[in-house]
């Protein structure tokens, strides 16, 4: 048996992932803040969200796993970490479309509907069908999370196949079905929809392994990149978040860019995210940035639906008062998803912590 794995805390990644999650936001809320859309690009962060999952979970679990930790424990932990907020956004999306019978019945849809979708949403069963514009038509973000869930499992169970050789392989194959893919898209955003669903398998598969191996090779390339441990690294790797986020290339070049971006610059911001050190003044604020992010992500869709549905109940329409509408609903979101991680998510996922534990020990 290894020793375990000292504990890390990458503070640095934890403010990219939440810089990436508020993007997303404010993404989706465009409508609200400008004429076109905001930070265009956006829908990159998913796949920066499944590079930095695979190398913090590679960090976290592979000597845990090698040390005995089973395939059950595992998916115990991350379901513990990422089902009780999945759930809230569920049930929010479910609620809007019951108030939404009641205020707008020209729109009514059938409770055996709505019921088949909540049903399959509480269970992480996708709707693939033309009928729905995502699989999870309650709340719309859960698309990705359904794909962390699947790699997370394939990593757990066959991990002990996942030598560097065999993760680069998996890697290169996955990048060879995601070019195709994009190119007959036109554009990586796809893996959302019953009719692009299998395209997203190769999305999460590249760039989640691509974190692992990074992981793996970090003592490798750590001592060749100790430059990054002085300067503002950090920082330079948040606005080159942005910016990558903010540009939109047209026609054929969308897809090239959106590959360079996954290939090469996303990785880059990793590696700079993980080496360089945390100012200690802007510690505390990458830790909370790296706490909000996941509940930012997974409500912010069905409160963009809650809050339009009530403007058009009560004959107000939101569009025309941006960017101040969407300032305040994107506040709002951040407000929420802070007290929600705090009276909810934690404390819910510390007391199902301990009852697992307890649980073991009885076993």
């Amino acid at each position: 048996m290894q020793p375990a794995a000292p504990r890390h805390i990458y503070l640095n990644l934890d403010a990219i992932r939440g810089v990436a999650a508020i993007s997303v936001m404010l993404y989706h809320f465009s409508p609200f803040l400008a004429d076109g859309k905001v930070l265009p690009s956006s829908y990159l962060a998913v796949d920066l969200f499944f590079l930095l999952s695979g190398f913090v979970i590679a960090h976290a679990y592979d000597r845990k796993i090698e040390n005995g930790m089973g395939f059950g424990t595992f998916v115990a932990i991350r379901l513990i970490r990422l089902y009780p907020l999945y759930l809230a956004g569920t049930l929010l999306g479910f609620f809007y479309l019951v108030v939404k019978n009641r205020l707008i019945p020209a729109e009514y849809m059938p409770i055996s509907e709505i019921g088949t979708m909540l049903t399959t949403g509480m269970f992480f069963i996708p709707l693939v069908s033309d009928a729905y514009h995502t699989i999870f038509p309650l709340n719309p973000a859960s698309w990705s999370l359904f794909f962390e869930l699947i790699v997370n499992i394939a990593y757990v169970a066959v991990f002990f196949l996942l030598t560097k050789r065999v993760l680069t392989v998996l890697i290169a194959v996955s990048l060879v079905l995601l070019v195709v893919a994009s190119i007959v898209a036109g554009t990586l955003d796809f893996g959302m929809t019953g009719s692009t669903i299998i395209s997203g398998l190769p999305r999460v598969c590249f760039s989640f392994f691509l974190g692992v191996l990074l992981c793996r090779s970090m003592a490798r390339y750590q001592g060749g990149l100790g430059f990054l441990r002085r300067g503002w690294w950090v920082e330079v790797a948040i606005a080159l978040t942005l910016i990558v986020f903010a540009i939109a290339p047209a026609g054929g070049a969308r897809v090239a860019y959106d590959l360079a971006c996954i290939v090469l610059v996303f990785p880059a911001l990793v590696v700079a995210g993980a080496i360089a050190p945390t100012a200690p003044r802007l510690s505390v604020f990458y830790g909370w940035l790296g706490r909000i992010s996941y509940p930012i992500y997974i409500i912010h869709t069905p409160m963009l639906m809650i809050i339009a549905g009530a403007g058009k109940a009560a004959a107000i329409d939101p569009f025309a008062h941006h960017p101040w509408f969407g300032i305040v609903m994107a506040v709002a979101v951040i407000v929420i998803a802070d007290i929600a991680t705090r009276l909810y998510d934690e404390p819910l996922r510390r007391f199902l912590q301990r009852l697992m534990q307890r649980k073991r020990a009885v076993a």
